[in-house]
């Protein structure tokens, strides 16, 4: 593969990109940010030795470049392409997918990870072709905000580090972009060998689907979300205190607390385990006291963390009301299988039965709808029962359909 174009973004934000990380908003909304700017682009022309770094600081897209990346008939390879495809976005180059190869897609195809410095273990680049290991305190230095010492009732500020305050280390940096393309670079070459990029047709094909799918994302009724989360916070807080002020336990939420409360009061076991717990209250050889059932059984209806989902849909939720990028390909690359991303979309509670009403009934759905709606914390409480066990069951209702125009001519 001779007529490739190897890119690698370094950017600056206050949004937080990682998954892994609780505040993290996705890579949509990460490019999308008004604090997110390019600090440098390190790029390998088609049949050029060398590799090139852009600083938009120091001037426009250079030419051979935005010729490069103009050009239909070259293939574009980035280590998690979508990274640098809505990067290059920013810069006004609409790209599409099919243009793109992914060495992160072909690892996970090798059944390796999707982590670049990993992949180059593995596969055992010498130094001098492998990920920079320093880059992790150059990203730390340059790529994120730096707080400031806070003063005593003052907002918390910031500062950041640039080019201009920390000229030796900025070398650095772009030393390490630089070898990060050389590394994506080497690793394409051997998945190659290996005949995984590109992926196989077929493959190829599901990846492009996968992007597309992300790229589009799942329309959310972002006003129903908000207000089952409100709804959610205050059953979950009502129900700590009404579990404190039965048993006098000081915090509800301490394990350790409750099992030393519990034990003199008959529940024989070391765990609190929701399994365990509902075994217990089933088993008539267990000889509960009323008082420690009846909290056993409060904190079980309390325990569900079903509306936890709803702070991440929040917080990953772009401003036009999509959940993109949710869905990882192959994820799971030891058997092939997508994974989820941040919301876990994989893996909704089900609705069921709630005493008498079953919500996969759509009357009972609409009507648990319209008191959300309403916000009628006490309505639900009188109806159901149990307000967080209605925000289990509603939670796969807050993706909605959008309505289309329908063409009567």
């Amino acid at each position: 593969m001779n007529n490739i174009l190897h890119l690698d973004f370094e950017t600056f934000s206050h949004a937080e990109l990682s998954g892994k990380k609780k505040d993290s908003v996705g890579v949509w909304n990460y490019w999308h940010h008004p604090t997110t700017e390019i600090l440098m682009l390190g790029y390998k022309l088609p049949g050029e030795d060398v590799v090139k770094i852009w600083e938009p600081h120091s001037g426009p897209v250079p030419e051979d470049l935005k010729v490069a990346i103009s050009n239909s008939k070259i293939t574009i390879s980035a280590f998690n392409s979508t990274f640098e495809r809505y990067g290059l976005e920013k810069l006004g180059f609409i790209i599409p997918v099919e243009r793109f190869i992914d060495p992160q897609a072909a690892a996970r195809y090798l059944s390796m990870p999707g982590d670049l410095d990993e992949v180059s273990t593995i596969l055992r680049l010498p130094p001098e072709l492998a990920k920079d290991k320093r880059g992790e305190a150059l990203i730390e230095l340059f790529c994120k905000p730096q707080k400031l010492r806070k003063k005593r009732g003052a907002a918390q500020e910031y500062t950041r580090n640039t080019w201009e305050t920390h000229p030796a280390e900025w070398e650095e940096f772009k030393k390490y972009c630089m070898q990060d393309v050389v590394a994506e670079e080497e690793v394409s070459r051997r998945e190659e060998i290996l005949e995984a990029l590109p992926l196989p047709p077929f493959e190829q094909k599901v990846w492009v689907f996968d992007q597309k799918v992300n790229d589009r994302g799942v329309p959310v009724d972002v006003e129903f979300v908000e207000k089952m989360y409100r709804l959610a916070l205050r059953s979950k807080k009502e129900a700590k205190e009404a579990f404190e002020k039965l048993t006098g336990i000081e915090n509800a939420n301490s394990p350790a607390q409750v099992k030393a409360w519990a034990k003199p009061q008959g529940y024989p076991f070391s765990t609190l385990r929701k399994e365990t717990v509902t075994s217990v209250l089933k088993d008539p050889e267990v000889k509960l006291t009323d008082v420690c059932r009846q909290a056993l059984q409060m904190r079980r209806e309390a325990a569900s963390t079903s509306y936890q989902k709803l702070a991440k849909i929040l917080q990953q939720v772009s401003p036009d009301g999509r959940l993109r990028n949710q869905f990882v390909y192959m994820g799971s690359a030891r058997c092939g299988r997508w994974s989820g991303n941040a919301v876990q979309l994989h893996n909704i509670a089900r609705p069921g039965l709630l005493g008498v009403y079953d919500f996969e009934d759509q009357k009972v759905v609409r009507e648990a709808r319209q008191l959300v709606y309403r916000e009628d914390y006490e309505g639900i409480k009188a109806k159901y029962g149990s307000v967080l066990l209605v925000v289990k069951n509603l939670i796969r209702t807050v993706f909605v359909a959008e309505r289309e125009e329908v063409c009567t001519a």
